[in-house]
């Protein structure tokens, strides 16, 4: 059983509203599966970097999303930006409509559900931004879809 190597691509960004500790927004990775089995999104480990935090904001999830044969499948990647970031982001970013983000990582796979063959550690790195408005309008309770990703 010959193996291609899925694909994954930033597609946008869904704001999921404020919390306690951050605002929370997903990146929505579109995985492409190109061969002709179906194929499992088990775990994705990542690191976010957002223009203008220090330091990169880690992700581990399990969305466990099956990817059927030669389809694609969106798998969201939550992430938080702490309240602390905020006002650098705003400050840094002033004479800008967006802020760039970039969201890399490996994702853990497995191939058919009957053979459970498991690969671990497909790459990706990609890039995105979001409405810097959206850092001024905290107060949203509804997901929102916004941003857009650049395929890096």
């Amino acid at each position: 059983m010959g193996c291609s190597t899925p694909s994954v691509s930033l597609k946008n960004a869904a704001v999921r509203g404020a919390e306690v500790d951050g605002l929370r927004f997903d990146a929505m990775l579109e995985v492409h599966n190109p061969n002709n089995f179906d194929v499992q999104v088990r775990a994705v480990r990542a690191n976010v970097h957002v223009e203008n935090v220090a330091a990169p904001l880690p992700v581990i999830v399990s969305p466990n999303v099956w990817v059927r044969a030669n389809t694609k499948a969106m798998v969201a990647v939550p992430i938080k930006v702490p309240w602390g970031a905020v006002p650098r982001i705003l400050a840094t970013t002033v004479s800008q409509s967006t802020v760039g983000f970039r969201v890399a990582g490996n994702a853990d796979v497995t191939a058919t559900s009957t053979f459970q063959i498991r690969q671990d550690g497909y790459r990706f790195n990609e890039e995105g931004e979001l409405p810097r408005g959206i850092f001024l309008r905290l107060s949203t309770s509804q997901p929102v879809t916004v941003g857009s990703g650049r395929g890096w």
